[in-house]
């Protein structure tokens, strides 16, 4: 899959990829009764939220890679944190490293074994209904009609040994941007983790309510690939 040259920002983690606090509940806020319970507890819960723990949930060992997207707002605890999984993902190496490309419309919304993997910050259950909710709005945030596709192409790797740092080109929303992050190789294995913001690509994170509920512009992705 993954809203700048990017902003780089530490290693710590695709409109890049607002799903809702819970994008599924955008058709659902607007009813009287739901709203005045939200801005109640919306009140009450301010400055609650805080870093959410994520488990170190093992990759699939072949090509993978998933988006975490989390909840923020005042009223944060009301919604979800999601993961995404590019279900279409390819992969092709060049000198420099590898080039990955999958389609936003085959993302995996919230696979239920991959929420357990990820831990109490993933832990909560999402429906059916749920996921279709987050897809359309997920969709429709990154205009996926137009920009149907993510990619990210390797520009560089400097450093010998396990650890790289890699310096790519991620296109996401009809925006390029480069960015560096730091990968785990171990002989054709590449692992690591890099955070991505949703605004330096021109995605406005999800939002309702004033900000009563929304997503977090930052968002991580992690990847495993293998070189065949």
């Amino acid at each position: 899959m993954l809203d700048q040259p990017a902003r780089t920002v530490p290693d710590p983690a695709l409109d890049n990829l607002p799903i809702s606090t819970d994008l599924s509940v955008q058709k659902t806020l607007g009813r009287p009764r739901r709203r005045g319970l939200l801005i109640a507890v919306g009140a009450a819960l301010v400055g609650c939220a805080g870093e959410p723990r994520v488990a170190n949930a093992p990759l699939a060992g072949g090509d993978e890679l998933r988006v975490l997207v989390f909840r923020g707002g005042t009223a944060a605890r009301l919604g979800h944190n999601h993961v995404l999984r590019a279900g279409d993902l390819q992969v092709s190496w060049a000198a420099a490293g590898p080039t990955l490309r999958f389609r936003l419309d085959a993302l995996q919304i919230d696979p239920p074994a991959l929420r357990t993997a990820l831990g109490p910050a993933f832990s909560s259950a999402v429906d059916d209904a749920a996921r279709e909710g987050t897809r359309a709005n997920l969709l429709k945030a990154l205009d996926a009609a137009a920009h149907p596709e993510v990619s990210v192409s390797t520009l560089q790797q400097v450093g010998e040994g396990p650890r790289r740092a890699v310096e790519a080109e991620i296109r996401l929303h009809g925006v390029v941007r480069r960015q560096w992050f730091v990968a785990e190789v171990d002989g054709t294995r590449a692992r690591g983790e890099v955070v991505i913001r949703q605004s330096d690509f021109g995605v406005q994170p999800f939002t309702v309510l004033g900000g009563l509920l929304a997503v977090q512009d930052a968002l991580i992705v992690q990847f495993e690939l293998v070189q065949r």
